[in-house]
């Protein structure tokens, strides 16, 4: 599909949302909220470079989860580059399943706690995508960006409730992978007054 076509497209979905001239991070999800028909909640969290930003699917919403140290415009870009996934219908990566999440932290019964947190066996990652779909959804979430500004910032608060005990549930697998690819950064001695990344 050429670049003309697909910015054409991406400019009538932007169009049927109805945006306003500018706004922020949860004015945008309130809008997908109406669009997809599922609450849209955003969780920033340290990542530690495992990913930037994934999407998770429970009963009760879709969470987007961004890199929480890094610039407020880059946090944005990461959450529009989710939210163009779910406005373009992407399917999310199969890959990344259950099963997947056992395997990374063989230590946690992650069927059980995945039930109690309500959530399906599926997470989006953006690697898994073809070129075209990643082009499509980058064109989306760059001209979304012309019309979200950030906000007032909670950079940096702690978690509450449900995003909490999400986050609290990704932090293991997150750290299994950062260990298994090499990634994660040494831990410092005691008393040298640092710290483990913090989720």
């Amino acid at each position: 599909m050429r670049v003309g076509r697909i910015r054409r497209r991406c400019k009538r979905l932007i169009k049927e949302l109805g945006l306003p001239a500018s706004t922020d991070l949860p004015g945008l999800c309130a809008i997908v909220t109406e669009r997809v028909g599922r609450p849209v909640h955003l969780v920033p969290m340290s990542l530690g470079g495992v990913v930037s930003g994934m999407t998770a699917a429970t009963d009760d919403g879709l969470w987007i989860f961004y890199e929480l140290r890094t610039s407020p415009w880059h946090q944005i870009h990461i959450v529009l580059h989710e939210i163009g996934h779910l406005l373009l219908g992407h399917e999310q990566d199969p890959a990344v399943t259950e099963d997947a999440l056992r395997l990374w932290t063989p230590s946690v019964d992650v069927t059980t706690a995945m039930r109690r947190l309500g959530m399906t066996p599926g997470f989006a990652r953006h690697h898994a995508y073809d070129n075209l779909t990643e082009r499509e959804t980058e064109v989306l979430g760059t001209l979304l960006m012309e019309r979200v500004v950030p906000s007032s910032s909670d950079h940096g608060l702690p978690l509450r409730g449900r995003a909490a005990e999400l986050a609290a549930a990704l932090g293991p697998a997150l750290r299994h992978v950062r260990d298994a690819d090499g990634t994660r950064p040494p831990r410092e001695a005691p008393g040298t007054g640092g710290g483990g990344a913090r989720v």
